[in-house]
């Protein structure tokens, strides 16, 4: 691993991640690396907060061999490979807009997805606007564990989501999240968000609000999942809970993500991306 050696600390609504940047440096990266299970023992010792740099996830920035756009490889701290992570995709929409000067409107391949991204530039703030297709919503599904039977919705955006419409505290969901995230009824596992309406707008401009607890697959409880978001934006659309292109807040304990869906089904993610340090790894 000496050759990963230079990297960037990025932040999401406090979803946090290690980029490494590969972009336009062929000759020096390895595919053969990423799969191997040494990568994997990386990138776990990598994320953690005691003995690490600290991270919810290992995000890379390659050249396609077959396409002109960036693609970004995803791990989660475990050290797994996650097939989307829309929080790190606005981070590395940061990075080469700031970094590698791209315009304001480009996109990025996100495994089997293309992601279109729009930079809005406020002072000091970089917002990132993520087109980033539709979801496929697979039905309800009740979930029996030692806390309970949880009557949910599978919703998959790349990535599983299983949403169960109640309030729970991020204590418990800790606690008990595993269990719903590893259940035998999800042979990948699967990301976990317990959903809430809320009566006062969180974020100016949206017509209906959210509160939103994640238990991430690979992670654990985190302040944030922009895949969720972006899920749940697409089950409240099928629930017709919301109409197309009508503007929705859903509040997590990092921040606030706007997102609406077109009627065609294509979700839209708004948010703020931050670049926090920059670091040498040890050999």
């Amino acid at each position: 691993m000496s050759l990963l050696k230079q990297f960037i600390k990025y932040q999401s609504l406090g979803n946090d991640f290690v980029v490494f940047d590969w972009f336009k440096k062929p000759a020096l990266f390895v595919h053969a690396e990423l799969s191997g299970e040494g990568f994997g023992a990386f990138v776990r010792n990598l994320c953690d907060r005691h003995r690490g740099v600290g991270a919810d996830g290992v995000l890379v920035i390659t050249n396609h061999p077959q396409a002109s756009q960036p693609e970004v490889t995803v791990f989660n701290a475990d050290g797994s490979r996650a097939e989307s992570c829309l929080n790190g995709v606005r981070c590395i929409a940061h990075h080469l807009y700031t970094e590698h000067h791209f315009p304001n409107k480009f996109s990025l391949l996100l495994g089997q997805r293309v992601v279109d991204c729009t930079i809005i530039k406020n002072d000091d703030q970089v917002e990132i606007i993520t087109q980033v297709g539709s979801a496929q919503i697979h039905g309800p599904l009740c979930v029996q564990t030692e806390a309970g039977a949880f009557d949910g919705s599978v919703v998959s955006i790349g990535n599983p989501h299983y949403f169960v419409f109640d309030a729970v505290s991020l204590e418990w969901l800790a606690a008990h999240g595993k269990a719903i995230e590893s259940h035998a009824s999800f042979p990948q596992r699967t990301n976990v968000e317990f959903v809430w309406p809320q009566t006062t707008p969180v974020h100016e401009g949206v017509l209906h609000s959210y509160g939103m607890h994640v238990y991430e697959r690979g992670c654990g409880v985190t302040l944030a999942c922009s895949s969720g978001a972006a899920a749940l934006t697409a089950l409240l659309h099928a629930q017709r809970a919301v109409r197309a292109d009508e503007k929705i807040g859903i509040a997590m304990p990092g921040g606030a993500v706007v997102t609406w869906i077109a009627a065609d089904g294509t979700i839209s993610l708004q948010a703020p991306a931050h670049r926090v340090f920059t670091g040498l790894l040890e050999d």
